[in-house]
This record gives C-alpha cells, sequence and structure tokens, in this order.
C-alpha cells in the first residue's frame, strides 16, 4: 500500500495533468468545428462571382416614398382694420376664442361737418355810406364751432379660431389696413419638403399619404394631401472642394446642398394629439405594378428614367454596357420600360460594385 501511495497515484496524477494540459492547449491553439465551418456552404462569406448573371423575368412592383416631415400649426387669417380712427373699446383679446363675425373691437372716426349757410342780406341794407346807415344796420353774428360728431364703426372676426399677436389697446389709433391680430384655427398639418426630383415623380398623380405619429397606433391617414410651392426659390449653394479621405487617401467629391422649393402638406385630424415641431414620416404611395420587367437595383448604374445595365459578351467574356429607360422602383428592384428583354440575362453586380460591402444586399445603389 506505501508502495502504491509513493509510485503509482502520483503518476496517475501526472497523466491526468497531463492530458488536461493537452486539451486546454489543442482548444487555444486548434478550436473544433474550424474544418467543418470551412465546409458548410451556410457559413457567412463575403466571396461571390462579380460576373454572377440573372435573366430578366417579369413581377409584381409596388413602390412607396418615405419623407421626414414637422408638424407645424396651420397659418391664421389676419384681423386688419376697415376704418382709421381710434378704438374705443374691445371685446375680444389675445388669446380668446371667436366665431365668425363676431365683434372684437369698436372704431370711432370724426363725421364730415355739414357746410353752413351765410344769412343773405337784401339789397339797400347796407348801401348807404353815411354814419346813420351803418348804426342802423343789424350787426351780423359770428359763426360758432360746431360740435364734433363720430361715427362707430365694429371690426368683426373674419374667421373662426383663437386671436393671437393682439397688441392694440382702447384709445389707440387704428389706419385702415392696419393688422390688429391674427386668428388662428388652432389645427395643425404635417409639413414635408420636397426636392425637385421628389416633386416631379408626383406630379399628375392622385395622392395617397399617410403619416406614423408617436400618440396613435397606426399610421393616420392623410385626408387631402396637397402640395405647395415657394414663392421665391433660393440659388442652390456652389459644391464645396473636394476634401481627402484620410484612412483611404482617396479625393471624396462634395455635393452641394440640396434645394427644396416645394412640400407636401398632410393636415393632421383633430382627434390626433400633437405639438409644433414634432418630428414624423410621411409616406406616398406610389402605386403598383403588375407583370413588368424588373432587375435589382445592384445591376443598374444612373438615377432617373436613364440608367445602364451590363452584359457578358460571349467572344470575350467582358461586361458590355447596355441602355435601359427605368420605371419604378421598388425595395432592392426597379421596372425596366425599354432596353431588355423577357429572359435576357445581365449581370446581377454592375462592374464596379463593392460586392464584397454586406450592406449591398436589399439596398439601394
Amino acid at each position: 500500500m506505501d508502495t502504491l501511495r509513493r509510485y503509482v497515484f502520483p503518476v496517475i496524477w501526472m497523466l491526468i495533468l497531463g492530458l488536461i494540459a493537452v486539451a486546454l492547449a489543442k482548444m487555444a491553439f486548434f478550436p473544433s468545428g474550424g474544418d467543418d465551418q470551412a465546409q458548410d456552404p451556410l457559413a457567412p462569406s463575403a466571396d461571390f462571382d462579380q460576373y454572377a448573371l440573372i435573366a430578366v423575368e417579369p413581377s409584381d412592383l409596388s413602390s412607396e416614398l418615405v419623407l421626414p416631415a414637422m408638424v407645424q400649426p396651420d397659418a391664421g387669417t389676419a384681423l386688419k382694420a376697415t376704418s382709421t380712427g381710434e378704438i374705443t373699446r374691445i371685446w375680444r383679446g389675445d388669446g380668446d376664442q371667436v366665431d365668425l363675425g363676431e365683434r372684437v373691437l369698436q372704431v370711432r372716426y370724426p363725421a364730415e361737418p355739414e357746410p353752413s349757410e351765410l344769412p343773405v342780406i337784401a339789397e339797400g341794407e347796407d348801401g348807404g355810406e353815411g354814419e346813420d346807415d351803418m348804426d342802423g344796420a343789424a350787426p351780423i353774428p359770428a359763426p360758432q364751432p360746431a360740435e364734433i360728431e363720430y361715427r362707430y364703426v365694429n371690426l368683426v372676426a373674419t374667421a373662426a379660431g383663437t386671436i393671437s399677436g393682439m397688441e392694440v389697446a382702447e384709445w389707440d389709433d387704428l389706419t385702415e389696413g392696419d393688422e390688429v391680430a391674427a386668428i388662428s384655427p388652432g389645427t395643425y398639418s404635417i409639413v414635408a419638403d420636397l426636392t425637385p426630383e421628389q416633386q416631379l415623380s408626383l406630379l399628375d398623380m392622385e395622392l395617397d399619404a399617410s403619416a406614423e405619429l408617436p400618440t396613435t397606433p397606426d399610421p393616420v391617414t392623410c385626408a387631402s394631401p396637397a402640395i405647395t410651392e415657394d414663392a421665391e426659390i433660393e440659388e442652390l449653394d456652389a459644391p464645396a472642394a473636394p476634401q481627402v479621405d484620410p484612412f483611404t487617401e482617396e479625393t471624396v467629391a462634395s455635393e452641394g446642398a440640396e434645394i427644396s422649393a416645394a412640400q407636401l402638406v398632410c393636415p393632421v385630424p383633430a382627434e390626433a394629439r400633437v405639438v409644433p415641431g414634432l418630428s414624423v414620416e410621411v409616406t406616398v404611395d406610389l402605386g403598383t405594378r403588375t407583370g413588368v420587367l424588373t432587375v435589382p437595383t445592384t445591376a443598374v448604374e444612373g438615377e432617373g428614367t436613364a440608367g445602364t445595365v451590363y452584359t457578358l459578351d460571349e467572344t470575350t467574356g467582358e461586361p458590355v454596357a447596355v441602355d435601359v429607360t427605368l420605371g419604378m422602383r421598388g425595395d432592392g428592384t426597379v421596372e425596366v420600360i425599354e432596353g431588355l428583354e423577357q429572359g435576357q440575362e445581365i449581370l446581377e453586380f454592375a462592374p464596379g460594385v463593392d460586392a464584397e460591402d454586406p450592406s449591398l444586399e436589399g439596398g439601394m445603389w
């Protein structure tokens, strides 16, 4: 027994500790499953065929335009003075609710005095030049100043709503045409800026839009969406000087600021709870096409209706550019109106597309 304790048991423990050390070393430097993962076709990989071909086939396509927007109060109606004069009474002030035609304040102005007739002197009454004649003539009374008469005019509300911006007081002078206050309707609209290209895509189209509000579980349908245009258009800023990427040392072109000359206005329903300045999103349904030729957006170069796709030359195996006319754009696909035929094969990725970028999948070019 003493022999087992002194020689056998220590050897067994040394073997066990050696096996544990070998196992830990294998786990650290030779992870299991490496070969299987390399052979697994489902394992993620950035490798793909840059000359992969796809056939142009008809499919159904739906498209929508998502715009960032902001809640804004609807513009009020200006309440302007209808006559020149001084304010004698104010019935409704700043913050008061008024109905259409309700009295707001009263203005008075002096009436024009009627011309007074001078007394007619009969012939001969003052015809003598003698002193006796002068003494016998009746004196003509001096004209007395007439008492000022005033006319009173009531300024009434030109719309129903809440009075705002009223800063006049009683006995202040007003001039016809002065803006006394504004009458706010107390309603709101969702306003989204449109670029000229977006506005062009919505021309001659019946607008079908909805907005997502944080206070409603479902999107709110815009009852009467409309497009408003700016009266003046600011000039587009000049492009900034090219910049150099500090990591790749490549020149990055700087684009000029986008210009917005129109807005999509979506009235907010009265039951919806909103506040001015709330940021929301407006979605415009651009329609649905059935059985149209579509290709992935990764296969197309160009914007708007003019684009380019690529086929492979059977002799050289090199890409050949094909001009196409584009239509509706969907989620990762675009309609081809002219330039391709059904069943024709094109490159799935246009030359120059960084196919190793995982964000390509389902993205836009």
